[in-house]
């Protein structure tokens, strides 16, 4: 069950508890960091941390459409709010070992505003990219859900944009593929909304909608 008035998550997934992330608001004018972390209560070490953050505003998200794989070009707000990520981060005593982003434009800009405040190299990955809203890509996203949306869900009639269940798998084959090349490290990956969310469902067995929101340039820590 998502409660939106405290900013937390939390749901009984088999033997884990998923408890909300680590969240920063990034706003031009106030930055919030709160402490929250996700944890596995496991009698086990942590291999990889990832501090997850979702790109900037981009003029696209204004224009309300769905983006999913267009470049997205950022807002001047967008810039300021990833600077203001990016100096979040680096107040943070922790080592990072690199940045991983989504290679579409807006992830990847994003990702570079980071990787000059850090001084960390900054590696692309496609897996990483925003659900693909196929043919319909560039619809506003109003109209798109008085056609297509059904009780809180996608419902695509011809199969023409990735479904829930495909993002989702993505979503785990991405936190697999990271493991194996990070595995011990802390790293940054820059990605989208939509696709965070599901990258901490798929970690702890839940459906992405129990998961809150991401604002734009917004940071959440996962312990893998």
């Amino acid at each position: 069950m998502v409660n939106k008035h405290i900013g937390y998550v939390q749901k009984r997934c088999s033997s884990v508890w998923l408890q909300e992330t680590a969240r920063l608001s990034t706003d031009s004018q106030k930055s919030k960091f709160n402490t929250e972390k996700v944890t596995r209560i496991e009698n086990k070490q942590f291999q990889m941390i990832i501090y997850i953050v979702r790109h900037g505003q981009t003029a696209e998200n204004l224009q309300m459409i769905l983006q999913g794989h267009l470049p997205g070009t950022l807002t001047d707000k967008g810039k300021e709010q990833v600077r203001n990520a990016a100096e979040h981060l680096a107040e943070k005593d922790v080592q990072f070992k690199c940045i991983v982003s989504s290679d579409l434009k807006r992830a990847m800009d994003s990702a570079n505003i980071i990787s000059e405040r850090l001084k960390l190299p900054v590696f692309p990955m496609e897996i990483l990219r925003e659900r693909d809203w196929g043919k319909y890509t560039g619809m506003p996203v109003s109209e798109a859900a008085d056609k297509y949306k059904k009780d809180g869900k996608w419902m695509f009639p011809d199969g023409g944009a990735e479904t829930e269940e495909d993002i989702y798998q993505r979503a785990g084959k991405a936190l697999q593929e990271l493991s194996e090349k990070f595995a011990n490290d802390t790293i940054i990956v820059v990605t989208h909304g939509q696709f965070a969310r599901n990258m901490i469902a798929n970690h702890f067995e839940c459906n992405y909608h129990e998961v809150t929101s991401f604002v734009n340039a917004e940071i959440r820590m996962l312990n893998l």
